[in-house]
C-alpha cells in the first residue's frame, strides 16, 4: 500500500542565511579615518582591508537550494530568497595604483618630469551611478575661497556605472601637467578623489563618505636649474578637509571641528 508523504516546509525567511550589502550609512564609522585623511603618513589609503568586506557583498542574491532527499517520494523545495544590491562607495584598489604612491617625485627643473599620468582602479557598486574623479593639489591647505586644497582639477572622464561583481574597473585619463596651474618651488601633494557626485561650490564629495583618495608627494624643482631634492621638506600645513557633506563647512583638519560653528 502506498503511504502518501507531505512536503517538507521551506525553512522560515528569518532562519535562513543573510548577507546583507553594507550602505554607505553603515560604512561611514569605520570610514571616517580612512577618507580625507588617508593620506597622512604614508599618503595611502588603507585600500586592501576595505576592499575584503567590499567584495562580501558582491553576491546578489542567496538561493535557498530545492535538495532531493534520497528517500523516495520526499522532497525539500524553497523558494529563491533574493536581495537587492546596494550601492557602496567607489574603492581605490591598491594594486592598481601607479605611479607608487611611496616614493617622491619631482616636477619641472632640468631633471624633473613634465606631467605626472596617475593610473588607478576602482571597485564599487554603482547603481547606475557613473563614477567620477578629481585631483587635488595641496589637499589639506585652505585657499582663499576657504575651499581645503591649493587648486582642483575635475574634469576627468567619468567611469561607466558598475557592480562588485565586475571586480577592479580601470580609470583613465586621469593626469597631472605641470604648468596646469602655478606652484611655487618646492614640495607639494597630488591627492587623487574618487566619488559619485562632487559639489559644484566646494568641489569636494557631495558625501566624503562616498569617496576614496590616495596622495603622491613631489618637489617642484625651480626652473631655474640647480639640484632639486628627492626628499620633501616644509610642505604646506595640513589646515582643512572636506565637510562630509557640503552644508556642513570645511572641517579643521586638527579636531575635526566645523569651521561654521562658533
Amino acid at each position: 500500500m502506498l503511504v502518501e508523504r507531505p512536503l517538507l516546509q521551506a525553512p522560515s525567511p528569518t532562519t535562513a542565511p543573510r548577507h546583507a550589502a553594507r550602505s554607505v550609512a553603515d560604512a561611514a564609522p569605520a570610514r571616517r579615518d580612512l577618507t580625507a585623511l588617508s593620506w597622512l603618513g604614508t599618503g595611502r589609503t588603507s585600500i586592501s582591508a576595505r576592499f575584503l568586506p567590499a567584495a562580501r557583498v558582491a553576491q546578489r542574491s542567496l538561493w535557498t537550494l530545492a535538495i532531493a532527499v534520497s528517500t523516495q517520494g520526499c522532497l525539500v523545495t524553497a523558494d529563491p530568497d533574493t536581495y537587492d544590491a546596494e550601492q557602496t562607495p567607489p574603492f581605490l584598489v591598491a594594486g592598481g595604483l601607479a605611479p607608487d604612491p611611496r616614493r617622491i617625485y619631482r616636477l619641472g627643473g632640468d631633471s624633473g618630469i613634465d606631467q605626472l599620468d596617475i593610473s588607478a582602479s576602482v571597485v564599487s557598486e554603482d547603481e547606475g551611478r557613473t563614477v567620477k574623479a578629481a585631483i587635488f593639489i595641496d589637499y589639506g591647505f585652505k585657499n582663499v575661497e576657504e575651499q581645503p586644497f591649493r587648486f582642483a582639477l575635475l574634469n576627468f572622464p567619468e567611469l561607466a556605472a558598475g557592480t562588485l561583481s565586475q571586480g577592479p574597473r580601470p580609470l583613465t585619463g586621469v593626469r597631472y601637467r605641470l604648468g596646469s596651474y602655478p606652484l611655487t618651488a618646492g614640495c607639494h601633494r597630488i591627492t587623487l578623489v574618487v566619488s559619485h557626485e562632487f559639489d559644484t561650490k566646494t568641489q569636494c564629495p557631495k558625501d566624503l563618505f562616498d569617496s576614496d583618495q590616495v596622495t603622491w608627494q613631489f618637489n617642484r624643482c625651480d626652473d631655474g636649474g640647480g639640484e632639486c631634492a628627492e626628499a620633501v621638506e616644509d610642505c604646506p600645513p595640513i589646515e582643512a578637509t572636506c565637510p562630509k557633506a557640503p552644508a556642513e563647512g570645511t572641517q579643521s583638519a586638527a579636531s575635526g571641528a566645523r569651521e561654521d560653528e562658533p
